[in-house]
């Protein structure tokens, strides 16, 4: 099981294209992994509600909007960097 504790990272970016790369990697390699998608415009800006709420979206590239990051338990962590040097 990939908790908090047991877990590293093998990929951040923001290529949505990419990130699926690296599942379908580690996933045709029996590699337990999750992932997690992060909303630049999301994030909170304090009193003044979220960034995107106080300065709108205007002139902020689409590509650069979603964080990826892609998790494997620290056991695997290892194999899949050697997988994704390889593959990717």
């Amino acid at each position: 099981m990939i908790a908090v504790w047991n877990c590293r990272s093998v990929y951040i970016g923001f290529d949505m294209q990419k990130c699926a790369q690296v599942r379908e990697c580690l996933a045709q390699n029996h590699i337990d992994y999750t992932y997690k998608v992060k909303n630049q415009a999301g994030s909170w800006a304090g009193r003044e509600g979220t960034v995107r709420g106080r300065t709108g979206s205007f002139g902020q590239s689409m590509e650069l909007m979603y964080e990826y990051e892609v998790f494997v338990h620290q056991k695997d962590l290892e194999q899949a960097k050697y997988l994704l040097g390889k593959g990717l």
